[in-house]
């Protein structure tokens, strides 16, 4: 199968990675004509789990006119840079199918506005990566992905989409772990329960995930964020325990020394996701008269501080 991958950020190059060496056939589309031509000729290189180095000869292009055609396109470009694929992937072929790989949530109403629902995949990891240039990425932390339809629930009783089915074969061949889940929105709001409480403190801190847990005072603080959060993703029919909790926690343990990708955007002068992920759960409070204080501060706190950031320079 044919596999472009739109967006040269950590995710999206540490996947290209693993799947060229897999020896699928992957192209990796670039928002900037200067990364995909650096990809080119440099190739991309990898430093894996184990501390090894490899360079990988990969095929790359710009985002400019229309996509190149493919079986299934990997949208991993971050949530606030998706308005600008959105006229683009209105132009795919029917046949294809979008995997959408974003933090947070939201993303799937703008999908909507340009594809079949039938079209619509979204993929939640627990993969750790970090980029350290345009043609260089690291892979800081082995996780579990699952892959699922838009559809959800309803699609139970239909036979998985061939495309779909032939990328979870060639993820397995690249060492992924991975899986199909029917439910899907719940692994997404799981996944938005752990990113809001652990993207934005690392973020005002600065401090790698694990350095949460080492104070009552930041255990606290996640704690009510969580509360607050697991408020609003009950009205949204999530089942929301303590078991989640649990999760975060360990979460937490077993990537200890990573920075989340929120506090690398802020240190990197990227946009952040937060609109995305605690502001969407604001959002969602406030239309349904559910008070989220906490989840409330640390979304102006960290907007502050990453236009404070972005004036320094």
């Amino acid at each position: 199968m044919n596999i472009a991958i739109i967006g040269g950020g950590s995710v999206g190059l540490l996947l290209a990675a693993r799947l060229c060496l897999a020896g699928s056939k992957v192209q990796v589309i670039t928002r900037t004509r200067q990364q995909a031509d650096e990809l080119t000729k440099h190739g991309l290189l990898l430093h894996s789990l184990q501390g090894e180095q490899k360079r990988i000869h990969i095929q790359a292009v710009s985002m400019e006119g229309d996509l190149p055609k493919a079986d299934l396109y990997v949208l991993a470009v971050k949530q606030t840079s998706l308005t600008e694929v959105l006229p683009v992937l209105r132009k795919i072929d029917p046949s294809a199918r979008v995997l959408a790989v974003q933090n947070g949530m939201g993303h799937d109403d703008h999908l909507k506005e340009v594809l079949a629902l039938n079209q619509i995949y979204f993929g939640v990891h627990a993969e750790g990566a970090r980029r350290h240039s345009y043609t260089e990425v690291e892979h800081t932390g082995r996780g579990i992905w699952q892959v699922g339809s838009i559809i959800g629930q309803a699609q139970e009783s239909l036979p998985v989409d061939p495309v779909i089915e032939a990328f979870l074969s060639v993820g397995e061949v690249a060492g992924l772990t991975i899986k199909y889940v029917f439910d899907i929105h719940g692994v997404m709001w799981r996944k938005l329960m752990a990113n809001a409480v652990i993207n934005p403190l690392t973020t005002l801190f600065e401090i790698p995930n694990g350095a949460l847990l080492e104070s009552s005072d930041t255990v606290t603080l996640m704690k009510r964020l969580f509360v607050e959060a697991k408020e609003v993703a009950s009205l949204h029919g999530q089942k929301i325990d303590e078991s989640t909790w649990q999760e975060i926690v360990q979460i937490c343990r077993n990537t200890s020394r990573n920075y989340s990708s929120m506090l690398q955007d802020l240190l990197n002068c990227r946009p952040l996701e937060i609109e995305a992920i605690n502001g969407y759960i604001v959002k969602q409070g406030r239309e349904r008269n559910i008070a989220t204080p906490h989840q409330e501060a640390v979304y102006k706190a960290t907007l502050l501080k990453a236009g404070l950031m972005a004036q320094r320079g």
